[in-house]
């Protein structure tokens, strides 16, 4: 063996080693013959379709840490409101997002648009990002996501991975088990990672199977920036059987 091999094989272990998150998967399992329909909808619909939580989010930046809470609101396709506090109860910022669209409803002086925008992405990723598996030009889903034009289905023994091309990027995907749920998904362009979400410590919230701590990783290229990660860990969920109001998701009014 010689030098090079052996130095590269380190190199892709410190890689390994960088990515590994210290949470637990769900346990490697089969899961059903999945066509691209069926891939669409698992994924799709792994968060529920109306619910508010509470969150602790760390942002791990070059060798800064931050910690804030969040409380949010989600609608499907598309939409959250978000409040962002500090650990010590100061509100931080409070945003609605509807379609791509951001309305600032507060935010402190350090919380400028960019940050704001930056926040209402990360968010979009994590929760409301989706595939559209049918023949229209455009997805039917009215929310972030991308409309499959082919789909590569690779069963496994610990689960079904799956590489999505769409228009513009393209989503490696692994489900999980019977019925499946999403372990990890990679958003990439030209075989370019662009951010990766893996889902860990899963627990039932209000009737819903979901995990209970996300971690994104943002490479630098989407925000223009150092690479970042971004951890979620959920300290509660409900789940709504119907819509919420509009106004939930509206600036007030001035005279309010």
């Amino acid at each position: 063996m010689t030098k090079a091999s052996v130095l590269f094989g380190l190199v892709l272990l410190l890689a390994a080693c960088a990515e590994t998150d210290p949470y637990k998967r769900l346990p490697p399992a089969p899961t059903p013959a999945m066509e691209t329909t069926a891939i669409a909808v698992s994924f799709n619909t792994r968060w529920p379709e109306q619910f508010k939580c509470v969150q602790t989010v760390t942002l791990d930046f070059r060798v800064a840490t931050r910690t804030l809470m969040g409380y949010l609101i989600v609608q499907q396709p598309g939409r959250f409101r978000l409040q962002g506090m500090s650990e010590q109860g100061l509100k931080l910022f409070d945003i609605a997002y509807t379609d791509g669209q951001v309305v600032k409803i507060f935010a402190a002086e350090e919380f400028d648009q960019k940050i704001l925008d930056n926040i209402a992405r990360d968010i979009s990723r994590v929760f409301l990002f989706g595939v559209d598996a049918s023949e229209e030009a455009a997805t039917s889903l009215g929310r972030a996501g991308l409309v499959i034009k082919s789909n590569e289905v690779r069963p496994q023994s610990d689960g079904t991975r799956t590489m999505i091309a769409g228009r513009y990027a393209d989503l490696d995907l692994k489900l999980v088990g019977d019925p499946p749920h999403v372990d990890f998904y990679d958003y990439q362009q030209a075989d370019r990672s662009l951010y990766r979400v893996d889902q860990y410590e899963w627990k039932d919230f209000d009737g819903f199977f979901a995990p209970s701590k996300i971690v994104l990783r943002e490479r630098g290229v989407q925000s223009q920036g150092p690479p970042y990660k971004l951890t979620i860990d959920i300290s509660e969920l409900v789940t709504r059987d119907n819509p919420w109001p509009e106004r939930v998701f509206e600036a007030p009014k001035e005279d309010e």
